[in-house]
């Protein structure tokens, strides 16, 4: 049974994984600098904003902002993580499609060798 297996068969599903993974460890980082960036944006206008307050009418507003930022905060964390786990799904077929192709190529190449 290993006399069927080739170089090719052997590298060809270690590479799409390889391929596979570079993708979404790229996605990863690049999705989390993108998060970190907006999260330093919004730390800085909202310490400016801050700093503006002059009086009670002026906190209440940015309390008022405030309140609003963490609902759509929220909201974007929720969408974010529904994303992620689609991603996931996505990964983990993907991973299995490459083994069971790869299980599939080297069954024929057994059989078609044994015949």
């Amino acid at each position: 049974m290993f006399n069927t297996f080739t170089a090719e068969t052997f590298t060809a599903p270690v590479e799409k994984l390889v391929s596979l993974n570079l993708a979404v460890f790229k996605k990863a980082v690049d999705t989390q600098t993108q998060a970190m960036n907006s999260l330093v944006e919004l730390t800085d206008t909202r310490l400016k904003a801050m700093a503006q307050i002059k009086d009670a009418e002026g906190l209440n507003v940015f309390v008022k902002e405030q309140n609003e930022l963490a609902k759509s905060s929220f909201t974007k964390a929720l969408n974010d993580s529904k994303e992620a786990v689609s991603e996931v799904k996505a990964y983990n077929e993907e991973v299995a499609k490459i083994v069971t192709d790869s299980i599939e190529a080297n069954t024929k190449a057994t059989v078609k060798k044994a015949a």
